[in-house]
C-alpha cells in the first residue's frame, strides 16, 4: 500500500513540475486601423465574446503601420484590404487570406470640386489620396470606367488627416476617400463622381495571418471568426445597441456611424464559403485583377498563387 501511495505521489509531483515548467503561449495579437467595416470584431470584444480566448488587440492610425506591425510579427493577424494583403504576400510568401470581413458598397468614393461634373474632366488634374494599394486600385477602376488610364491624372499622396484641408484649400481637384468625408465636404462644394457601389464586389477587406500562425493559434483564429459571426447576429437582433457600441469605439455619432455602415456588406460564414471555397473560388478572379494592377504599377514584384493564398480552414473546412 505504501509503495502504491509513493508511486502516486511521485506521479503527482512530476505532473506538477511539468506544469510549472510549461512556458505560457503568448496571446494572438490582432491589429487594424479604425474602420466601420472592422467594427464587428471590436463589438465582439465589448460583448465579451473573446473572454476565454488568448487574444489581444492593437489599433493603428494608418494602414502602413498595420503592415509594418505584421511584417515585424508584432501582430499575428490583421484586417487589411485585399490590395494591402497582396503587398504583404510579396514579402511574406506564407501569408494566407482566411476570411473576408466586408465588401465596400459605397464606402469608398471619389469626391470632386464643384466645377468637375464627370470623371473625364479630371484628365491632367490633381487627385489626392492616401498612399494605399486599395485607394490606387479604386482610382484605377474609376478611371477605367471613364475610358481613362491611371497615369492620366496627377496623383497627390496625402495622409488621411490632411485630405479635408487639402480639398478645402483647393490643393487637389478631387479626392479618393471614404464616404465619411463627403458629408463634411458637401458644404465646400464637394460632390461624388463615383462610389464603390458602381464597382460591386471589387473592394474587399480580409483577415490575414501567416500559415504557421493559423496552425499555432488555430483556436484563437477560430475565436476571431466565431466572435465576428456572433457579432453579426447581435447587430441583426440588437441593431440600436450594436450601433451605439461601435460608434463609440469609432468616436462617431451613432447616426453618422449607422449611415457609414450602409456602405458595407458585412460577410458571415456562408457568404465567405460562397466566395472563397472550391477549386475555382469566385473571389479568385478579383484577386488576380488586383494583382495585375499592382504588378503594372510596380507595387509588387510577383503575384501570389490564388490556390495557395486562400486558407478556408477557419470556415469549417479541414486544414490541408
Amino acid at each position: 500500500m505504501k509503495l502504491v501511495l509513493r508511486i502516486i505521489l511521485i506521479m503527482l509531483l512530476a505532473a506538477l513540475l511539468a506544469a510549472c515548467n510549461k512556458t505560457p503561449v503568448p496571446p494572438l495579437v490582432f491589429g487594424s486601423v479604425l474602420k466601420p467595416g472592422y467594427e464587428p470584431v471590436y463589438l465582439a470584444r465589448e460583448l465579451g465574446y473573446f473572454s476565454t480566448t488568448n487574444l489581444r488587440f492593437s489599433e493603428y492610425g494608418h494602414v502602413a503601420e498595420v503592415q509594418q506591425a505584421f511584417r515585424s510579427r508584432s501582430i499575428q493577424a490583421a484586417a487589411v484590404s485585399l490590395g494591402e494583403a497582396l503587398q504583404l504576400s510579396r514579402d511574406i510568401p506564407e501569408l494566407k487570406i482566411a476570411m473576408i470581413f466586408d465588401i465596400s458598397q459605397g464606402a469608398d468614393v471619389i469626391l470632386a470640386q464643384h466645377n468637375f461634373t464627370e470623371l473625364k474632366q479630371l484628365f491632367g488634374h490633381r487627385v489626392g489620396m492616401e498612399n494605399t494599394a486599395q485607394g490606387a486600385y479604386f482610382l484605377n477602376l474609376a478611371l477605367k470606367s471613364a475610358g481613362m488610364q491611371y497615369g492620366q491624372v496627377a496623383v497627390v499622396i496625402l495622409p488621411t488627416e490632411e485630405e479635408e484641408s487639402a480639398f478645402r484649400t483647393r490643393k487637389v481637384d478631387a479626392l479618393v476617400t471614404s464616404s465619411l468625408l463627403s458629408e463634411r465636404l458637401s458644404a465646400a462644394g464637394a460632390h461624388s463622381l463615383l462610389d464603390s457601389a458602381r464597382v460591386p464586389g471589387k473592394m474587399i477587406d480580409v483577415l490575414v495571418a501567416r500559415d504557421e500562425d493559423i496552425g499555432r493559434y488555430h483556436n484563437e483564429m477560430m475565436g476571431v471568426v466565431e466572435g465576428w459571426n456572433r457579432a453579426l447576429k447581435y447587430i441583426h437582433t440588437e441593431p440600436d445597441n450594436a450601433m451605439q457600441i461601435m460608434a463609440k469605439h469609432e468616436k462617431m455619432d451613432a447616426g453618422q456611424f449607422t449611415k457609414a455602415m450602409q456602405g458595407f456588406e458585412l460577410l458571415g460564414g456562408q457568404r465567405n464559403s460562397e466566395l472563397l471555397s472550391g477549386e475555382q473560388p469566385v473571389e479568385g478572379a478579383n484577386i488576380e485583377a488586383v494583382q495585375r494592377f499592382l504588378l503594372e504599377r510596380g507595387l509588387i514584384s510577383m503575384g501570389a498563387d490564388t490556390a495557395t493564398l486562400l486558407d478556408t480552414s477557419l470556415l469549417g473546412k479541414p486544414r490541408q
